[in-house]
């Protein structure tokens, strides 16, 4: 479904004035934000109904940024990626309980997410090449993004909230667990 309407979207484009030659990149693009917006949307829509939704925006406040610019592992489809997005989101937001009471395993955790993404950033798709210098833009942003987030976890954990200590520190350790995937699924392939 979300092909066929990225397609359609495509279609329209070409058919009003966008370039022919351009029709992939623009289905790819309709693709990927209509997955984004369907996931996104399921993601607010499933927290409404287990009253957490607090969570789930703080999650996807500090997992999406990180995301765009440090990459990872990628579904083999957009079902896979929207139930693969659900279950990474509640396993983050039900496990950070288990973490915010002991401030050693939130450093080592942060610690372990740091020495991740300047070991490894950006993690590419092979099928989506980008070139050097957008390599090094994408680790620039995904070293600072990191930096910033990181503070903001330590800010709230001793001024503020715990909760988002704990939501921020999960969240960028499961985009570097993705990262890490990605990085190992692209020296088998």
């Amino acid at each position: 479904m979300i092909i066929k309407f990225a397609n359609t979207w495509a279609n329209w484009l070409v058919e009003n004035g966008a370039s022919r030659d351009d029709y992939e990149i623009y289905a790819y693009g309709a693709e990927c934000m209509l997955n984004e917006l369907f996931s996104d949307l399921l993601l607010i829509i499933t927290a409404l109904l287990f009253h957490k939704t607090f969570e789930m925006i703080l999650w996807m406040l500090f997992f999406t940024p990180l995301r765009i610019h440090l990459g990872g592992m990628h579904a083999s489809s957009h079902l896979k990626c929207i139930l693969s997005s659900i279950l990474l989101s509640y396993l983050c937001i039900f496990t950070y309980p288990l973490i915010i009471e002991f401030p050693p395993i939130l450093g080592f955790i942060l610690a372990i997410s740091i020495f991740i993404v300047y070991k490894i950033a950006p993690v590419v798709h092979p099928n989506h090449p980008v070139s050097e210098n957008r390599m090094l833009q994408m680790r620039k942003r995904a070293l600072f993004i990191l930096f910033v987030e990181i503070i903001i976890a330590c800010i709230a954990y001793g001024y503020f909230s715990k909760i988002v200590a704990g939501i921020a520190t999960v969240s960028i350790f499961s985009v570097c667990v993705l990262a890490m995937l990605g990085k190992l699924h692209s020296y088998n392939h």
